[in-house]
Formats: C-alpha cells, structure tokens, sequence
C-alpha cells in the first residue's frame, strides 16, 4: 500500500477502512483443510501451540467460509490501518516538533 504525504488523505483513508472492517460481518480465523480419505472439512488453527481441529458438517461450509474470508479480510484491513496510523502519528509528531 502507498502511503500518501497529504494529512487529509492519510485520515480519509483510514476511516474508509474502519467503515470496511465493520461491514464485514461475521468473524472465524482458521485454516479450513480437507484430510485425505474424508470428504468433510475441518477448520484448524493454534491455542497455547497446540492445533485445534474442529469439524465443520458439508452443510455450513459455504457460511464458514464466509467468515473465514472475513477473518482474512479484516486481517488485511487491521495491516493497513496500522500502517496509516503510524503515518499519521508520524506526521503529528513532525508537527509537534519545536
């Protein structure tokens, strides 16, 4: 992501993404993997570095991978918010400056 010089932009850019992290919806950070032989899916992740597995019947897949999108997504857009924040923190400080 390109980061703008300009303030305004900087802070327009920013609330464009908090409007876009609370549209998303729904939330479930995971891996969703299929095990050779099985049909079904299960959706994995880390607690305490151990894996967790949790099976997710045929049925709710298309919803569980929609939150898992969003879990990504928001991922993506918490990256990009902190950056612009750092820029704009950045520049507050340069102001600030004697």
């Amino acid at each position: 992501m390109r980061i703008p010089k300009s303030m305004s932009l900087l802070r327009r850019m920013r609330d464009a993404r908090l409007r876009q992290l609370r549209r998303l919806g729904p939330m479930l950070g995971g891996s969703l993997v299929v095990f050779p032989g099985h049909s079904s899916r299960y959706l994995t992740d880390k607690a305490a570095g151990k894996t967790r597995t949790l099976y997710v019947p045929l049925g709710r897949l298309k919803e569980v991978e929609r939150w898992n999108k969003n879990w990504q997504a928001a991922r993506q857009l918490t990256r990009e918010l902190s950056q612009l924040q750092r820029a704009i923190l950045r520049k507050e400080i340069e102001r600030d400056r004697p």
